[in-house]
């Protein structure tokens, strides 16, 4: 019975503090002044007691339409994107409304977050009680580091923010790792330098899961696209309410392994991955890339998907990415323009100049290639670039641009070779890939 007391009480609280939407009250009035009762006094019980019922059962069964009776966060238009914008009008996030001041009087107070599949969205404010928040926003003092739930750290992808233009107030919006499914209490953690000294200040709050969004689409693809000397596997595809997140491999733990110790090793690749729904291009909002025992995964970040969506593609433009080479390349100022290949790239040695005992080496390339790690060789003496310079652009009839520049060494001799330890380049791809929508 105590057990049942309780249970009730605590019902009791959520009914009192529980704001029921006037449509709704108003619809219900509506409905029950329509009924002939036999006394006034009756007619008023009845609707108090149907418009506690309905709201008795909205808290007991906790449904999602609640969230669109959440209240819009003020001022972050300005910020938010299309899609964002119009969540947070229909108060598609959850309010929190918590504070913390720093010994130095800058305030940050957590307005509100948002949350889908995807991601973790924190809506906050910063403002300096003893001065102008533009001090904070131009020395950078503050520092949003992550959400503390049960299990670890749901660390910052990235954010955005705009000073006020009275400049008393910063207004930011940051994307935080999603937390696990089971996690409602969690606490924000952030940190501000002053005189040098940094010093903490957390906000604990509790999610309200009524209000998460879920998803939208959610699917292991699982599917490779076969490219020289590499494959591009796109393994998931998670579509939210505020974003589509895009999962893939370039090269797992053993590939990694292979290219190491042959000495072919790819680093940093450049992939130009579109969205196509409907056949029209989702917004890339940003993406990474990151390598562990794993090997060398992928993520791209795009708007979210229209509702009525009928078609889905992936569309992979070009990948581009650096190659370890071993190239020497003997110079002889009296040659003319010769053409060299290294890894399957045309490179123009246009002409070797000395001057002022200084080396320029001008060469033209495709406008893609990249030579990353190139030394001059002197007397098995490698000597590094100084600086790049005039790089020049042509578009040739056939669309294809050429880039020519001048390499600048801090040396001169007569021996010359040019050592090649790293090229980059973009290869053009026009390779789709269907996602399946059902």
């Amino acid at each position: 019975m105590k057990l049942i007391e309780e249970m009730l009480n605590n019902s009791k609280i959520e009914i009192e503090e529980l704001q029921v939407p006037d449509e709704l009250e108003a619809r219900l009035n509506s409905a029950l002044q329509n009924k002939r009762m036999s006394k006034k006094r009756n007619n008023n019980w009845s609707i108090k007691v149907a418009v506690l019922l309905i709201a008795f059962m909205l808290v007991t069964y906790n449904i999602d339409t609640l969230a669109f009776y959440g209240r819009e966060l003020l001022g972050f238009d300005n910020i938010l994107n299309g899609t964002l914008k119009e969540l947070n009008k229909m108060g598609m996030g959850q309010t929190i409304e918590k504070s913390h001041t720093f010994s130095n009087g800058i305030k940050v107070t957590l307005n509100g977050v948002m949350l889908d599949d995807n991601q973790l969205l924190a809506f906050y404010t910063i403002q300096n009680t003893e001065g102008s928040a533009e001090d904070v926003f131009s020395s950078g003092s503050f520092n949003s580091m992550y959400v503390q739930g049960i299990l670890g750290r749901n660390y910052l992808e990235s954010g955005q923010g705009q000073l006020s233009e009275d400049k008393s107030v910063i207004r930011w919006v940051e994307e935080f790792e999603p937390p696990h499914a089971f996690e409602k209490k969690l606490t924000w953690v952030f940190n501000i330098f002053i005189d040098g000294k940094s010093e903490e200040g957390k906000i604990s709050f509790v999610l309200d899961r009524d209000k998460a969004m879920g998803h939208t689409l959610k699917s292991r693809l699982n599917q490779n696209i076969k490219l020289e000397g590499s494959d591009i596997r796109f393994d998931t595809i998670t579509a939210s309410p505020t974003t589509t997140v895009v999962k893939g491999t370039v090269q797992n733990i053993i590939e990694l392994a292979s290219d190491k110790i042959s000495g072919e090793r790819i680093f940093s690749p450049n992939l130009d991955i579109k969205l196509l729904a409907n056949d029209k291009e989702i917004d890339l909002q940003g993406g990474g890339m990151s390598t562990d025992m794993k090997g060398m995964k992928f993520e791209k970040r795009y708007d979210a998907l229209p509702q009525n969506l009928e078609k889905l593609q992936l569309h992979l433009v070009s990948f581009g990415a650096e190659h370890e080479v071993s190239e020497l390349i003997s110079l002889d100022r009296s040659l003319k323009a010769r053409t060299i290949k290294v890894s399957g790239q045309d490179i123009i040695i246009e002409k070797l100049e000395e001057r002022n005992g200084e080396t320029f080496v001008t060469i033209t390339t495709e406008e893609s290639v990249l030579l990353s790690k190139v030394y001059l060789m002197v007397d098995n003496h490698r000597v590094e670039l100084t600086e790049t310079i005039d790089d020049n652009y042509d578009k040739k009839k056939d669309g294809t641009i050429t880039k020519t520049r001048t390499l600048r060494f801090e040396t001169a001799a007569e021996d010359l070779q040019l050592e090649i330890k790293r090229i980059r380049y973009q290869e053009a791809y026009d390779e789709y890939v269907n996602i399946p929508i059902d």
